[in-house]
């Protein structure tokens, strides 16, 4: 059968990052021819794709198409929404060109809210059934920026009924969390469903080494983005208090965003190091050589399950956190853990001297079933494949 999936913000095959439409894609087309629709534009470096990328990565039964947009510098930023709203221009473009039939399924990427609706319309005169995957609730992340916003109904927010028609378009709904599916679902309730976390390749991190220290200090990591709605900065300021009192701590930070020059600026050395971006395999093997991995998220950040917990999860290491959302919370009961509030680095500090002592168990098994890809993408292909004629 023939598929297409539609992913903005989705890597190829080469680039930093794994994208879960990249994968999908190339599963599905073991057996179904597959078109991967994306953007020229590299969202997670700023930078531009060339024509023969697309040809590099179409082999066998996948097809890789890129659509152009105008890029922009900053993620908060009227040239991102003049970005995408070029992208969706293009979209609807590629899509009016298409014969009837061309497609059984689309399994497409929310946000965008507009490239969905687009989709939707298109959905009657080509004949597809549409799959719609929520990656975050837009508009409600604004509350990553205006945290007053999460005070209000979904309805209520900016946008928030136009998120509700492209939601409803949707023959059948997945997310990366079930608090994700419920705000799609409240919109379209009838339809197939499927909660998924992003999830983590269990063997890569089974065959990476762990990391050998010379020295026995307490070692901390952090993998991910450094931007407002992440409290790495209170990390760093209870490392920096645990030090003070006379604790072996070390922190290791992996990942960039906008705040990491300010932080790496402010607290680098001492113990605390900003590794920048590192190959999966190398950041594994970091991880694995410490103790304990910190979830720094805000507690008004609109966030659920993160790529980062995912890879936690794989880990199976210890978890400090200041996430709120009750879904983690549930999650977290899974492993060793202890919760501290975001910005407060005391609060941090005895967080962290309650965990090093913790006896909880892991629950491996059940971590598996919900975190190894191998296991529960199985879910959405099985979601994609019943929706084919």
């Amino acid at each position: 059968m023939n598929i297409l999936i539609a992913a903005p913000f989705c890597s190829l095959p080469g680039e930093p990052y794994f994208n879960r439409f990249r994968y999908l894609a190339e599963r599905l087309s073991e057996r179904h021819d597959v078109t991967l629709l994306t953007s020229r534009f590299r969202h997670f470096d700023k930078s531009f794709r060339r024509p023969e990328d697309a040809a590099a990565a179409s082999q066998g039964r996948l097809k890789v198409v890129l659509l152009d947009e105008t890029g922009y510098e900053k993620n908060v930023s009227i040239g991102r929404l003049k970005s995408h709203h070029a992208f969706v221009r293009h979209l609807d473009q590629w899509l009016a060109a298409q014969a009837a039939g061309a497609f059984d399924a689309v399994y497409s990427a929310y946000p965008l809210i507009a490239s969905n609706l687009v989709l939707g319309r298109h959905k009657a005169r080509l004949g597809y059934k549409l799959i719609i995957d929520v990656q975050d609730v837009w508009p409600e992340s604004f509350s990553a920026v205006l945290p007053a916003l999460k005070k209000l109904p979904p309805r209520l927010v900016p946008f928030g009924r136009k998120a509700d028609r492209a939601y409803a378009c949707a023959d059948a709904l997945a997310a990366v969390s079930h608090t994700y599916l419920e705000r799609a679902r409240a919109a379209n309730p009838a339809v197939q469903h499927e909660a998924v976390y992003i999830g983590a390749d269990f063997a890569a991190v089974a065959a990476a080494p762990a990391q050998t220290f010379a020295d026995k200090k307490t070692r901390l990591f952090y993998l991910g983005t450094l931007s407002h709605s992440y409290d790495v900065e209170t990390v760093c300021r209870g490392v920096r208090l645990w030090q003070r009192q006379g604790e072996a701590a070390e922190l290791h930070i992996c990942g960039g965003g906008g705040d990491f020059a300010r932080l790496n600026a402010a607290y680098a050395g001492g113990g605390i190091v900003f590794h920048g971006y590192l190959p999966y395999g190398d950041m594994l093997s970091l991880a694995k050589g410490c103790d304990i991995a910190v979830n720094a998220i805000h507690g008004y950040a609109p966030q659920t399950v993160t790529n980062k917990l995912s890879d936690y999860m794989a880990l199976q290491k210890p978890i400090l956190n200041s996430q709120e959302d009750p879904e983690v919370r549930r999650l977290l009961h899974l492993l060793p853990h202890e919760h501290y509030t975001s910005g407060d680095a005391e609060s941090f500090a005895a967080a962290l001297g309650r965990l090093k002592s913790s006896t909880a168990p892991v629950q491996a098994a059940e971590i598996a079933r919900l975190f190894d890809r191998e296991q529960s993408y199985r879910r959405l292909i099985g979601l994609i494949e019943g929706s084919l004629p």
